[in-house]
């Protein structure tokens, strides 16, 4: 899922909705002009809003004041959500007739995936006229946890679109989407946040959150808020400074490091966002370790980071870091996806890039 900023307090929905404007002009003008498309792929990086944008559009779209014949219309030059509206509410909520969201459902559901019958229970309700006379609007989050099945099953709705029907289709990982799907979208690039615009976001989430702590979320997130709540909620941000602190010390703490992986690769589905966080850690940190041993100093790093990533820089070539890279990303996902022990193999990889390969 695109864990873009989750929650919307009846605060922000007083205002125009901020960031990606591009979309949102782009949006605006098709809606003025009478050429709204029917599918929307907004694709980006991870946590960076897209499937917060595509939700608080649809509330834009489903408010009372959308609604053909509503006084006064829709004023479609901007989008701005009015927290009394009872349409754009229903949608937040989840529970307005004309809006579904379909994400991986989180009951026994270890892998992740949307399932196929959760695509094909979209048909229908997208096929049906909308229930409050205005638009039917279908949100996915994500295209990247869609199998080929469920992919396959999208495209009926896609080729024969109903009328006054929408769909925005979430993906972060574009290049792994059938041709078929691609073709039958209007594809908008989103990009990650301004540190400014990032640390602004994060704010609205945790207003009296220590200002030290929302700096480092937003180093680690780079520009990805709904990264950087994840990070948090799950506690993967805690468990890295503490895994940073380990490797950075010497001997190296078997004992202590063998505790924090089994915390950090904890399985089961509840423990995904735990695992999904320590391999973005772990790949954030071998990357920049290989940079610096290339003797680039990357910026935004946290001041807990830089002291291990001096250390992996001292103890192994760039090559040499560029292959542990390469290596854990790769067993990382088949660790992922073939159900293995998680703990036990963030355990082997983080001891052997601790122990020095330099002469």
């Amino acid at each position: 899922m695109d864990n873009s900023v989750a929650t919307v307090t009846e605060a922000e929905l007083t205002a125009p909705i901020q960031g990606h404007d591009h979309f949102l002009a782009d949006l605006a003008k098709s809606l003025s002009g009478g050429r709204m498309h029917h599918a929307w792929l907004l694709t980006g990086p991870v946590g960076i809003g897209k499937a917060s944008m595509a939700r608080l559009v649809a509330a834009w779209l489903l408010s009372e004041q959308a609604r053909p014949g509503a006084p006064g219309g829709m004023d479609s030059t901007k989008i701005t959500i009015d927290a009394s509206d009872s349409g754009a509410s229903l949608v937040l909520k989840g529970a307005h007739p004309d809006y579904k969201l379909i994400s991986p459902l989180a009951e026994d559901n270890r892998s992740g995936q949307i399932k196929i019958d959760q695509i094909r229970e979209l048909l229908p309700f997208m096929m049906h006229k909308p229930a409050r006379g205005g638009w039917r609007v279908a949100v996915i989050d994500s295209m990247d946890v869609v199998n080929r099945n469920g992919a396959n099953a999208l495209l009926k709705l896609l080729e024969e679109p109903p009328e006054q029907a929408l769909i925005f289709l979430i993906a972060s990982q574009i290049g792994h989407l059938p041709p078929t799907i691609r073709s039958r979208c209007r594809l908008v690039r989103m990009t990650r946040l301004a540190p400014e615009a990032c640390l602004m976001a994060l704010r609205r989430i945790w207003p009296d959150a220590d200002t030290g702590q929302l700096d480092i979320l937003v180093k680690l997130s780079q520009g990805a808020p709904g990264q950087a709540v994840q990070l948090a909620d799950s506690g993967a941000a805690d468990l890295y400074q503490v895994v940073c602190a380990l490797l950075q010390s010497s001997p190296l703490d078997r004992p202590a490091l063998a505790s924090a992986c089994a915390k950090w690769g904890r399985g089961t589905a509840a423990g995904r966002n735990l695992r999904v966080g320590a391999i973005f850690c772990v790949d954030r940190l071998l990357r920049h370790a290989a940079l610096r041993a290339s003797d680039v100093r990357a910026d935004h790093l946290c001041d807990f980071e830089m002291p291990v990533i001096e250390r992996l820089a001292s103890n192994h070539t760039a090559a040499q870091l560029a292959r542990f890279h390469d290596a854990f990303v790769t067993k990382a996902a088949q660790a992922e996806g073939l159900y293995l022990d998680f703990a036990r193999f963030l355990e082997r990889h983080l001891t052997k890039i601790f122990d020095k390969t330099l002469p």
